[in-house]
């Protein structure tokens, strides 16, 4: 007996899984996804679950190696649980009634927040769920929310923006590009080099096979001049770079994605700390390029 499933449900749909979905049904499906014709689109009303899921150890040992974690000591990594509520972000996205197509959404900022740490050992409900789609000039931004519970304990918690790209609302008319202001410099700061098959690789572990991570040719089908870093691997290279250095288990990590690393490249990670909070970014070798920026700290 599952405690969340006596939960009242607060969706129109449910989506309910025993095991997580298939990496290669989701990478099927995504193929044929469409994006609607109207200009203001609406979100259906789902949820989707899965029940009594503990995690592959093998799978975690891969992705604390691949992330820069280390030895995770019985415990998952902080922002492991996210690669398991992504099959759900999936599966939400390729619901008939989503009205944007998978395969064009761009992870556009990523809030992670652990209550406490979660052993390898324990038995996980885990939940996902649209709680707003805003209308931008860009297109749709989609806000899906991810929990996590052992029993009834809510122990992790996320919260993902995705922008789905839509027509200008009125035409509106194209904006010149704006200067970069400088970025500002921080007290340390490390570099990290990332291989070309780093996608491939991350991709396979975490269940993300986007082609435009995969290798140059399939991502110029999308428009990249080369293939590029996923986002939440860079965000979990941040995690492990930093995470241990608040001293609490408890904390959250809030990031914003700005340009893409392109693969195989170099880059560095600059970050402050004051007490238990640590403002980062990630930017270019030359200081110039703005990756992503972010904040974890202590809760």
């Amino acid at each position: 007996m599952h405690p969340c499933k006596d939960y009242p449900m607060s969706h129109a749909t449910r989506l309910q899984f025993e095991q997580v979905p298939s990496t290669l049904s989701q990478a099927f499906r995504g193929l044929f996804s469409r994006t609607t014709n109207n200009r203001n689109p609406q979100l259906p009303s789902i949820d989707a679950v899965i029940y009594g899921l503990k995690p592959e150890k093998s799978n975690v040992t891969a992705y604390a190696d691949i992330c820069g974690f280390g030895e995770t000591k019985g415990k998952l990594p902080l922002t492991y649980p996210h690669i398991l509520a992504f099959k759900l972000h999936m599966e939400l996205m390729l619901h008939h009634s989503f009205p944007l197509a998978v395969m064009g959404m761009v992870h556009v900022s990523n809030t992670i927040t652990q209550h406490r740490a979660i052993g390898e050992d324990e038995v996980l409900d885990i939940r996902a769920y649209f709680t707003d789609g805003i209308r931008t000039d860009k297109g749709l931004e989609v806000y899906i929310r991810s929990e996590v519970r052992v029993g009834m304990e809510l122990v992790w918690e996320d919260s993902s923006t995705y922008l789905g790209i839509l027509p200008s609302k009125g035409g509106s008319k194209k904006k010149g590009a704006k200067e970069r202001p400088a970025l500002p410099v921080h007290a340390s700061k490390e570099s990290w080099i990332l291989p070309s098959n780093l996608g491939m690789r991350y991709g396979k572990i975490s269940g993300d096979p986007n082609p435009i991570h995969m290798n140059p040719y399939t991502a110029k089908l999308f428009g990249f001049k080369r293939h590029i870093a996923h986002g939440m691997w860079t965000k979990a290279r941040v995690a492990a770079a930093l995470y241990r250095k608040l001293g609490s288990e408890s904390c959250s990590l809030t990031i914003d994605f700005k340009l893409p690393i392109f693969l195989p490249g170099q880059v560095e990670l600059q970050f402050t700390q004051d007490g238990d909070v640590i403002d980062f970014d990630v930017r270019d070798m030359k200081g110039e390029k703005l990756h992503l920026k972010g904040q974890i700290k202590a809760v």
